[in-house]
């Protein structure tokens, strides 16, 4: 299907009739960073469709920090309540952390009813980065500063309004909103998003240049185990988990139960396999007793245990761990050092 043209105005229409029946948010910038906030109907509030993507991962509405599972005697979840909801500015590195994330909560088994039920409700734009921070590495990865797949919509903001690729059934449908004409995008248009594209992509790909590795990255970890180039970012990791937490394909998680009252509820919780308790068991056994098997664990999970399991590497180049990171480790160069001492 030919991509559609939208204009500015037209498009807040739209968005005005999504949040009249379920929740809506976007990214928006609040000091030197953008959030994720939730829009009305009556919001003034304009989405930043640009620029660069938001601090939190989309994770986060779907696989929650904390939430009741199941209460007991009687074993009741808590799905059939909750609404749909609508994400508009998903960049690409987000919208590849779902696909990573689907593969572990809904194609395979036993599926998480809960990722499955938010999953089918929800409604996903994506739309282009144009303003990369120097984090940013997804082309390191083989991947585009903007839409390829896993989105409902994608939006590219260019003269007038947007360029709209649709995605999916329920993509469509939701453009259908009356008195919102829909007419397919011009050459000119297209050209125009083609060419932000492309000084974006250059972009992100010249500033990573310092961190190419000949090799690729799920290789460098299988066989860099036992490299002596981990040696000064274990000593310097503070296992704060940080890293962990803002990750977007990050997801281990525990579960524990506690009483409410005449119930009991279960509760799961994240967790993080850089904390020293993780993998703890009877008796105090832990399977990663050392500082640095927990720092590999975290390589060798994204590049080389995914990729095997789903053929996938759980790592989308959004940069987040490195901003948080308070030791000021940067991925790039852990995986760069360990080419550089392969070679020694």
């Amino acid at each position: 299907m030919k991509p559609l043209f939208v204009s500015s105005g037209d498009f807040e229409r739209i968005v005005s009739v999504w949040a009249g029946d379920r929740p809506v948010y976007a990214p928006i910038t609040k000091g030197e960073h953008r959030h994720w906030v939730r829009l009305s109907a009556e919001s003034s509030i304009e989405p930043e469709l640009d620029g660069i993507r938001a601090v939190e991962p989309l994770k986060t509405f779907y696989f929650r920090v904390l939430e009741t599972v199941a209460t007991y005697p009687g074993d009741t979840t808590f799905l059939d309540n909750e609404p749909g909801f609508v994400l508009i500015g998903a960049k690409n590195c987000d919208l590849r952390s779902l696909e990573c994330l689907d593969k572990a909560f809904a194609d395979s088994e036993p599926r998480d009813p809960f990722w499955v039920s938010r999953r089918e409700k929800a409604l996903v734009v994506g739309a282009d980065c144009s303003d990369p921070a120097s984090t940013c590495f997804c082309t390191l990865l083989d991947m585009a500063p903007y839409p390829q797949d896993h989105f409902d919509l994608s939006v590219a903001v260019v003269s007038g309004g947007l360029v709209v690729e649709v995605g999916s059934e329920k993509g469509r449908k939701a453009l259908e909103v009356e008195g919102v004409p829909l007419s397919p995008a011009t050459d000119a248009q297209i050209a125009e998003r083609d060419q932000n594209r492309q000084r974006t992509r250059d972009a992100v790909v010249e500033q990573n240049k310092g961190y190419e590795t000949a090799r690729p990255f799920t290789e460098l970890v299988a066989t860099g185990f036992n490299s002596s180039a981990w040696t000064k970012y274990v000593g310097r990791c503070r296992e704060d988990a940080a890293c962990l937490a803002i990750c977007p394909t990050c997801h281990c998680f525990v579960l524990y139960d506690q009483s409410k009252g005449e119930s009991n509820e279960r509760i799961r919780v994240w967790d993080f396999c850089y904390l020293r308790g993780y993998t703890r068991c009877g008796g105090g056994h832990t399977a990663r007793a050392t500082g640095s098997d927990r720092f590999k664990n975290k390589y060798v999970k994204k590049f080389q245990f995914y990729p095997a399991k789903f053929d996938l590497i759980a790592c989308t180049g959004c940069g987040r761990c490195i901003e948080a990171c308070l030791a000021k480790i940067d991925m790039r160069q852990v995986l760069h050092d360990l080419e550089e001492s392969h070679s020694e």
